[in-house]
Parts: C-alpha cells; structure tokens; sequence
C-alpha cells in the first residue's frame, strides 16, 4: 500500500517517514462524508491544532494505514509501529487514530454523560453488545470490601471481517471469534488506612505514570518486564472527535513474563505491546493533565519483536542473568493480549458527597500453547477480577513505605 509514491507502512526512521504530516483536503472532507467511522476517517491537522512541519510535504493518511484497526488480538507488526528517534509531532497521527478507535470502545462499557458514537462496521452485520455476566464482592482487608462487575462481549468472525473491509485491510480467513472480558469496579477517593481505597492521585501514578513498575509489583504471576522502545510523547496534544482533548502521554513498547502455573505442564508466556497511557484534559481554558479528572490505558499486540533492543529491565526470578541467554523468552511461549483501561472521577450526587473513582478494563487474550480457548475464556472473567483486589492491597501496604511507588 502506498500514498503519493511513498511506501507504507514504514520499516525504518526514514526520512520518507518523519515528512508524512496530515493536512485537510476537499478528499478527506469528502470521504469522512461517504464513512464516517473511526476506522476509514482520514487523519488531519485540525485534530491537533492544524499545524504542519516547515518545510514538509504534506500528505494525507488513513488510520488503516497507520496500522488499524488496532484493537484486535492480531496486533500490529513492528513495520507500523513509528520508528525510534520520531519526532513528537510525527506521533500525533498514530495516537490520534489509536484514541479514535479506543474512547468509543471502551465508553461502550459504562458510558458518560456525553456519550460517544460506536464505529460503523458494515452494512448488515449485526453489532455485539457488552453482557453482564455476575458481579463479585472481594474483601480487600478487615474493613474495605470491593464489588466488581463482569462483562463479556464477543465479535464475531463477520463481524471481525466487516471492521478490517471498513478499514480497508485484507480479511482474515478465521472463523474465530473474539471475546473481550470487561470490569468494572468504583472506589472511594481516599487513602485511609485499612478502608480497601485508593486516592485519585494513586490510580495516576499506579496507571499512568508507573504503569510498568506498579503492574509488576502487585501482580504476582509476572516474573519480569522490560521495555523494548520508549518514545518521547509527553508534550504531545491529541483531540479526539468529539471533544476531548489529551495529553501527559507515554508510549513504550513493553514486555512481560508471566507464571501461568506449575512448570513444566504449563510454561511461562511472554507478553509484548505497545502501551500508550494518557490523561483526558479538562475542558477549560489552561487545563493540564495536573488537573484532569480522567486517564487511558491501552495495550496493543505487537506481534514481531524478534530483533527488538531492551532499553530497561528488570530482574527475572529464578532465571539467570547471562548476558548470552534472554531470560525473557527462554523456555517460554509467545501469547498476545489487548486491553482498553478508563479510570475517572465520579461526579458527585447529591445523594452521595463523597468522591468515587470508576476503574474500568477490557481486554481479550490468547496464552498460546495448548490451552484450549474455551478454558481461557472462562477463566479471564475470574482473573481480571483478581486484579482489582491485588491492587488495592498492595496500594495499601506501598504508603507505608518511604520510598515507595506510590510515596
């Protein structure tokens, strides 16, 4: 695929990359006319302030060929993932149409007030819809319980084919489906000691800001991480298209071990995506992520990290530290998963004063190996539950560290 004589997608940090900037057209104005989803919609300027690099030549993109439809299990392949050294400015067009396909997912779930449309997939295919399925009370210690609600949707392999013809990508031969699991827990904005809560500002250095160290320190299962590739994006402003406006971003790709059970009948898996959190801004004049009231967590697969560089790591358990051996995939297998995480304030009711926080997380997963999928499926409802009441308690016992994660 290519646009202008310019191939797509882009393999190395070429100067054919870094000139790609997105201007408006009477093209684009046209086709967003024709399909208006978040899969086709031509990416612009004016979604980032209309601005475009001296001296570039201008050219225009689709979010397909940016590597969408990015919430998928079969990820996206290291060609379509920005090269290192890329400008803070060459990141807009991805980030913006990651949040374009990402915020009306995952406003789906639970939506806000202002709620948000769902992407158009195809004429005649019916969409999923989110399903409860239970809720679970989790006690969190002697006087702080946690109610967690369950979800699950499934996409069919129609539908799967009708999102990747609406974003002009080839279609899978698959007849597999994909099943998404959601959560969705509300918590009371305080750090009291033994109240099983966790304050505002915990939730953003836990998720947003220390993702990587914080998911490792209370989820016993991974056995290590390391980042891949870190991209600077924390000056970066993206709108998305209703609105709202983001920045504080992050954006690495990121590996992880996992213990999945008792060796050898089950071996580790090993986890590679590219995360990207962000924080909603408020939507008043001079807001900054400072002040937001809202913050994004996405994970996308990235499915061919072969011959990645690690720039950070942290020490695997029990493995060796052989500089010759990579402890990260030794004796392991390659899984795949994706996640869309939203975590806001609550307004206040007037029935109840007291400050909330809604956590919410969906994700669909592959471990690989053996495993059937049906038990998989199963199981993850059960399993991201868990999740919530590990953080909680870690969260708890961190504040009385000094130097903790979240002092």
């Amino acid at each position: 695929m290519s646009i202008r004589g310019y191939p797509y997608p882009f393999v190395t940090g070429s100067p054919a990359y870094r000139s790609k900037v997105l201007v408006p057209s009477e093209e684009m104005d046209a086709r967003n006319s024709r399909e208006p989803d978040s899969h086709t919609n031509l990416i612009s300027p004016s979604s980032y302030g209309g601005s475009t690099l001296p001296g570039s030549d201008p050219v225009m993109v689709t979010a397909a060929e940016l590597g969408a439809p990015f919430l998928r299990l079969r990820g996206i392949g290291t060609a379509h993932l920005p090269p290192p050294g890329t400008s803070q400015h060459e990141l807009i067009p991805f980030l913006t149409a990651l949040l374009r396909e990402s915020v009306p997912f995952i406003d789906s779930v639970a939506p806000k007030p202002s709620n948000r449309p769902q992407p158009i997939t195809h004429p005649g295919t019916a969409r999923s819809e989110w399903n409860p399925l239970k809720t679970k009370s989790s006690k969190v210690d002697d006087n702080g319980n946690t109610v967690v609600s369950l979800y699950e949707r499934t996409l069919s392999a129609p539908e799967l084919r009708a999102i990747e013809r609406s974003a002009g990508l080839a279609t899978s031969n698959t007849d597999d489906p994909e099943t998404w699991a959601c959560r969705r827990s509300v918590h009371r904005d305080a750090n009291v000691p033994g109240d099983g809560s966790a304050s505002w500002g915990e939730f953003v250095t836990c998720f947003k800001d220390k993702h990587v160290e914080c998911e490792e320190a209370f989820t016993p299962s991974i056995v290590g991480t390391r980042v891949l590739r870190d991209y600077d994006a924390a000056g970066l402003l993206c709108d998305d298209e209703h609105g709202g406006r983001y920045g504080s971003f992050t954006m690495r790709v990121v590996e992880a071990r996992h213990k999945i059970g008792i060796k050898p009948l089950l071996k580790d898996r090993v986890f590679t995506v590219l995360q990207v959190t962000c924080s909603l801004l408020p939507r008043e004049a001079g807001g900054t992520a400072a002040d937001c009231d809202e913050i994004l967590v996405i994970n996308i697969p990235v499915s061919d990290v072969e011959n990645f560089t690690s720039t950070s790591a942290s020490p695997i358990k029990g493995k060796s530290s052989n500089k010759e051996e990579d402890p990260f995939r030794k004796d392991a297998i390659k899984g795949s998963y994706v996640s869309v995480e939203r975590i806001r304030k609550l307004p206040a009711t007037e029935n109840d004063s007291q400050a909330q926080i809604e956590w919410l997380m969906a994700t669909a997963s592959d471990a690989g190996g053996s495993l059937p999928g049906w038990v998989q499926t199963m199981a993850v409802p059960g399993q991201i539950a868990k999740d919530v009441t590990l953080f909680l308690g870690w969260v708890a016992k961190e504040r009385e560290k000094k130097d903790g994660l979240v002092a």
